[in-house]
């Protein structure tokens, strides 16, 4: 005697995986929001910190001073830090000239390009960032970054997405989420 699933038993276990998909789907299609928001939030605590050194290198030094970067292929270059009245981190001057990182930053010679933001942050990471409110165009002394879940979450229930952007002040040196 041969022993088969019938027909009936096969719509049944196909039924079963149908309902098991429907209730799983969803929990895994916010997976690749859930690793934006958390790559957002890492690079914005590297920044917090940076940006919490730097203050704290400044007022022991109680002067300007340089720092050294390395690019993403090991190069390393000399920058200029200045900071505001209050001691926190607002341009950052390349002296070294020739240097471009991923993000199109190309320096032919010594220039300022007020981004405190970018002595924190890999140089290869803001590619994915954007940045608005420099040369005086939004409120004096806040930047406005965007990074790759502001840029690309679309749901609205997330912690982080289009619409919400990270505010770095550098009067105060906080970086906070609006």
């Amino acid at each position: 005697m041969r022993r088969a699933f019938s027909m009936i038993e096969l719509v049944f276990v196909i039924v079963i995986l149908g309902i098991l998909a429907m209730t799983a789907i969803p929990r895994f299609a916010s997976i690749q929001d859930d690793a934006l928001i958390s790559n957002e939030k890492t690079t914005i605590g590297v920044a917090r910190q940076g940006v919490v050194m730097l203050h704290g290198k400044r007022v022991t030094r109680g002067e300007n001073f340089s720092i050294t970067l390395t690019d993403k292929n090991g190069t390393d270059y000399t920058a200029r830090v200045y900071f505001t009245s209050k001691l926190y981190p607002e341009t950052l001057d390349v002296e070294t000239p020739g240097v471009t990182t991923d993000n199109n930053f190309t320096t032919s010679t010594s220039r300022g390009d007020r981004k405190a933001f970018a002595l924190v942050v890999e140089p290869e990471g803001l590619s994915d960032w954007n940045r608005s409110g420099v040369d005086g165009s939004l409120s004096a002394g806040k930047m406005y970054y965007t990074g790759p879940a502001s840029n690309v979450v679309t749901d609205t229930g997330a912690e982080i997405y289009i619409g919400k952007y990270w505010e770095y002040n550098n009067t105060n040196g906080k970086l906070i989420l609006r």
